[in-house]
């Protein structure tokens, strides 16, 4: 490292930032410093970024000074910087340009010209000098989501920008951040420390957090949010279970974390569990208390942030919030309870899904024609057929419950709580808390079977539709979710047995149903494909030649898992290059040539023989294990082929002849794989 090591600080501080982003913008700033600093050569070790919803932070070491930089620095042709020997005003200005004498100049070649050129060894500036720009240029270029203007300047970022500092070792380096000045103070956290705190170094900072009350590492106070909730619960006899996404938004929301344990009235537990657990995760971010049978107690962990004067007012006060909306819960439920599912299902004639599709009962309607058009070839008996038809009907009534209005995250969750308490069929209640699964890419889908056609036939409906009606997606923008629509689509296609037909058979008959154009359900059906195909490598890391080998011709997706492990058998077996390269000898000549309806008469034994190995190929329709002994089969009569004639005959008979049998040789190598994409 050039010259001594020395200690570096920044920190800005602003208003609370949300605590979605604030990982993201720590992150990144501290990305983006080191990047700064390192283009200016400056060496950096250790470096770190940390963050509190008020401050960002980093801290590290690095060298004293710049990283000597050595250039060889190239001026006019020589032509033109020299006349009679003497130099001109062109070669004096590239002198003066960069600071040598006509007597330092060299010569230089560069292709068949000559230059003028000279060596020059760049200032080397100091650590001071350089970083209050790199830590300015780094914030400046934070990618944040949301951005606002404040104040008269045209400064932006998520939140105002209050203070900041920066220093190297115990020096306060001048720093100009949104229009704020470097000075040598902070602040404690909001509750406590209200007031500003001096700094006269580096080592002092860590002291007068500690004197305001700041944890400024975030994993630091999730520990103590983890280690304290914990031992709340267990002192009535409970445990939390700690949602990773709910720890980090409660970690992001404090500076100083106290946790406390708060109660409810125990005869609010005839709410059922997912409100109790949606009003306090979602809405108060509390962390419910659990029995060792996974039952509800009535208490829950809440996070203060600051110690404060009076924990218990806070207590208190959280509880008051809690106990009220609760109590409205219990209202709105004992108000749902008064009516059957079957009640609700003329009011969605009056709910807007759609002011393009209709309402959500026009929705039903057209799920319910899809269902009647494929019923006989879903896997259903009649009683099972019967219970998905009253599905249908029913799977969008909690829409217009209470509860839903005021817990929309609870959309078939309570759908499925009133079926079972109503006494509907088990597989309807299920089929109907499924309706969202999967609700993202890491969730499963449906389990049952009715779950997964019901899943199936609304997503078709909503996709087709949207794409019919130019509600696609563009660049990051998928107002109308189709994108997810589309990925649950391919993947219970491909991850159940729910449907035996080919993917593209449903497509079509769903949009012929529907009166889709043909140019929709195409797009609609290659957005699935797509998106399956991304998945499959994102998330189970399938490389995409091999997706695309596998979905590059129309097959039951039920059957995808079979055909990826025997891909990756062949692709491992001995004779694969011997298959690949036959393939790609047919692949080269085959241009524009097609297999005709029906095939011609075969002068020579080794065409002939070629025709009856594809023959054999064809006949193996049934079984990829025969037809991958028949492909080596073919690959050595093509080979003979090749050897044996001129395929591309001077005699046009004789050539299109040819051609036209490697057609039908290519038809058998691609019966179950795209082969192309995989052959190399």
């Amino acid at each position: 490292m050039r010259g001594d090591a020395r200690e570096f600080f920044a920190e800005i501080g602003m208003e609370e930032v949300p605590s979605q982003y604030l990982r993201d913008i720590m992150d990144n700033f501290g990305r983006l410093v080191e990047e700064e600093l390192c283009h200016v050569r400056i060496d950096v070790m250790n470096l770190k970024a940390l963050a509190t919803p008020r401050r960002l932070v980093i801290t590290g070491r690095a060298s004293g000074e710049q990283t000597p930089l050595r250039e060889r620095i190239r001026g006019p042709l020589w032509a033109a910087a020299y006349k009679d020997n003497n130099p001109t005003p062109a070669l004096l200005g590239f002198c003066r340009r960069i600071g040598v004498t006509p007597e330092a100049i060299e010569s230089m070649g560069e292709g068949n010209k000559r230059y003028v050129a000279a060596t020059i060894d760049q200032p080397i500036l100091s650590l001071e000098e350089l970083i209050a720009p790199a830590v300015e240029k780094a914030f400046a270029t934070i990618p944040v989501a949301r951005s606002m203007r404040w104040g008269q300047e045209d400064y932006r970022f998520i939140r105002p920008i209050r203070w900041c500092s920066l220093w190297v070792d115990d020096t306060l380096i001048p720093m100009t951040v949104a229009g704020v000045s470097s000075s040598p103070f902070t602040y404690g956290n909001r509750t406590d420390y209200p007031e500003s705190l001096n700094l006269d170094g580096i080592q002092s900072y860590q002291r007068a957090l500690s004197q305001g009350l700041v944890m400024l590492d975030p994993n630091e106070r999730k520990k103590v949010i983890e280690t304290e909730a914990m031992k709340l619960a267990s002192s009535v006899l409970g445990h939390v279970e700690l949602d990773e996404a709910l720890l980090e938004e409660v970690t992001q929301l404090v500076e100083w974390p106290v946790p406390f344990l708060g109660h409810f009235d125990r005869d609010l537990l005839e709410i059922p569990a997912p409100i109790l657990v949606t009003s306090m995760r979602v809405h108060q971010r509390y962390f419910p208390v659990y029995d060792d049978a996974r039952q509800l107690l009535p208490y829950f962990v809440g996070v203060r942030n600051g110690v404060g004067v009076d924990l218990d007012a806070v207590r208190r006060g959280n509880e008051k919030v809690l106990r009220a909306r609760l109590q409205d819960a219990l209202y709105f439920y004992r108000n749902d309870l008064r009516h059957r599912l079957a009640d609700y299902r003329p009011q969605l004639g009056r709910i807007v899904f759609h002011r393009k599709l209709g309402t959500y009962g026009n929705k039903i309607e057209r799920v319910q024609a899809l269902f009647d058009a494929t019923r006989e070839f879903w896997p259903l008996n009649t009683v099972a057929t019967q219970h998905l038809k009253t599905t249908i009907e029913l799977y969008k009534a909690d829409l217009v419950t209470q509860v839903v209005q005021e817990f929309p995250e609870l959309q078939g969750i309570m759908g499925q709580i009133y079926a079972e308490i109503e006494g509907l069929a088990e597989d309807v209640a299920i089929a109907i808390g499924e309706q969202y699964r999967p609700a993202f890419s890491q969730d499963a889908i449906p389990k049952s079977t009715p779950g997964q056609i019901l899943v199936l036939l609304d997503r078709l409906d909503t996709l087709l539709q949207g794409v019919a009606h130019g509600l696609k997606p563009t660049g990051s923008e998928d107002p109308f979710g189709l994108r997810r629509g589309a990925l649950a689509i391919g993947r219970i296609l491909a991850e159940s047995k729910v449907w035996q037909r080919s993917a593209h058979e449903l497509f079509r008959l769903a949009g012929n149903l529907l009166d889709i154009d043909e140019g929709s359900i195409s797009e609609s059906y290659a957005l699935v494909v797509t998106r399956l195909k991304n998945y499959l490598e994102a998330e189970n890391h399938i490389p995409m030649q091999k997706s695309q080998a596998i979905f590059g011709f129309d097959f039951p997706w039920s059957e995808y898992a079979r055909r990826l492990e025997f891909l990756d058998r062949i692709l491992g077996d001995s004779n694969w290059e011997h298959v690949a390269l036959s393939f790609k000898r047919i692949d080269r000549v085959m241009q524009g040539i097609e297999a005709p309806d029906t095939p011609p008469r075969w002068t020579l034994d080794v065409e002939q023989r070629v025709w009856e190995m594809i023959q054999t190929a064809f006949a193996c329709r049934n079984s990829m294990e025969e037809w991958w002994g028949a492909i080596q089969k073919l690959s050595d009569a093509i080979d003979a082929l090749f050897e044996a004639v001129l395929i591309n005959d001077p005699d046009i008979t004789v050539r299109t002849k040819r051609g036209q049998l490697l057609a039908y040789a290519r038809q058998a190598y691609t019966m179950f794989y795209d082969i192309r994409q995989i052959s190399g």
